[in-house]
């Protein structure tokens, strides 16, 4: 089970959730309470290893996620907005994941060109943090929105993603992650996923 913790604007949270398993760190680099300076993560992102590095983005252009994931040396984009043909020059250095908001009566297929290479993330809260119907779908997916450490395990057991990726429901305040809740929710989802 691939698991993301997201939302990182401290190093030493970033540190928990490598020392606790997680696949993946998120930095929000777009309007959000949860926006991380590029500055002062640009001073120990760096030093953050053994993780994907994910840049989360709306409608910033593609060329200012290029430039900033490039100097912040991420390894992956995380796109809440249609994929445009203009994002096809982010394929040249990164991974792609796609942020879609429903999947009715699958993921919305027009948001996503048919040749472009991304893994489908779906989040019905499209970063609100509340949780949406757990359905499987039909393709390999992330599950996000409304993800707590007590609630994984059952999202997980209803929806089959092959990830999960959790924001607020590992948190004290907008930002400010809680070591315990981290250490919990990728626990639960890493034993769920073995069952």
């Amino acid at each position: 089970m691939w698991v993301k913790i997201c939302g990182i604007t401290r190093y030493e949270d970033a540190l928990a959730a490598c020392g606790y398993g997680a696949d993946a760190v998120g930095f929000v680099l777009t309007r959000s309470r949860r926006r991380a300076d590029p500055d002062l993560v640009g001073s120990w992102i760096h030093d953050i290893r053994g993780v994907e590095k994910v840049g989360v983005f709306t409608d910033e252009a593609p060329e200012y996620i290029a430039d900033i994931s490039k100097r912040l040396g991420l390894d992956t984009v995380q796109l809440h907005a249609p994929l445009t043909p203009a994002h096809r020059m982010l394929l040249d250095d990164f991974r792609i994941i796609a942020a879609l908001k429903g999947a009715e009566p699958g993921p919305e297929p027009a948001l996503i060109p048919e040749d472009f290479p991304c893994r489908v993330l779906l989040d019905p809260s499209m970063g609100t943090g509340r949780s949406g119907d757990w359905r499987r779908l039909g393709i390999p997916f992330i599950l996000a929105g409304g993800l707590t450490p007590e609630n994984v395990g059952q999202a997980i057991a209803q929806a089959g993603p092959f990830g999960v990726d959790v924001s607020s429901g590992v948190e004290t305040a907008p930002g400010i992650k809680d070591r315990e809740k981290i250490r919990k929710f990728i626990h639960e989802a890493k034993q769920e996923a073995k069952k």
